[in-house]
């Protein structure tokens, strides 16, 4: 389907439903508004176009920051009270490289990193689907607010990719509770995120 390109080329770009491919075309202008349109029915299913994407073709936003598709999709989306119970406890994977945005939600949460190491408890988390990952279609960001965090594990987030997409498409994202552990060790913080989220069959 033809999308924004996440680029930033002011064109359309075509995902054939696993990766970005090299075909282009020119975005339409604005038609003329018109008459209402009747509503589609309800077996209609629209192709994901998350506002994320959209955003994503700001080169810069205002206050001067590169564009985060993922926080763009938080800030535009509902977010869903959890689905209780909270069965699975998954270990969310590449924290190692989200030491910047794990640095911000302590900084929000007023609590200082130490050599000691601090915790987070019952923090919301968020589930966000991310088609367009160039590495994995399946992928499944875990946000924290507008902080990327790290990600579920790549043979989980395929049973869930289907489910959080769907309620995607209706502007909605599936929140958990995370537990997030942090030490500063000589500057360089390491840390270990744990969620509770439902189970992928609460999205179906």
């Amino acid at each position: 389907m033809w999308c924004p390109d996440p680029a930033g080329t002011n064109r359309l770009r075509w995902w054939d439903g696993s990766k970005w491919s090299d075909h282009y075309a020119q975005i339409p202008a604005p038609e003329p508004a018109g008459p209402a349109v009747p509503a589609l029915p309800a077996t209609h299913n629209p192709p994901l176009v998350p506002a994320y994407t959209r955003q994503a073709m700001r080169p810069i936003r205002a206050n001067g920051q590169k564009p985060s598709p993922l926080a763009d999709a938080v800030a535009a989306a509902r977010l869903e009270e959890p689905r209780y119970p909270l069965e699975e406890q998954v270990e969310v994977v590449g924290e190692t490289y989200r030491a910047k945005d794990i640095r911000r939600v302590f900084e929000e949460a007023g609590m200082p990193i130490t050599e000691s190491g601090v915790t987070l408890k019952s923090v919301r988390c968020i589930l966000v689907p991310e088609p367009w990952n160039e590495h994995d279609p399946n992928a499944v960001a875990v946000m924290v607010g507008q902080n990327h965090v790290g990600y579920l594990a790549a043979d989980l987030a395929a049973s869930y990719t289907d489910g959080l997409l769907n309620i995607a498409r209706l502007g909605s994202l599936a929140t958990g509770e995370a537990r997030i552990w942090a030490k500063s060790d000589d500057g360089i913080i390491r840390a270990r995120v744990t969620i509770l989220i439902p189970e992928a069959s609460r999205f179906d």
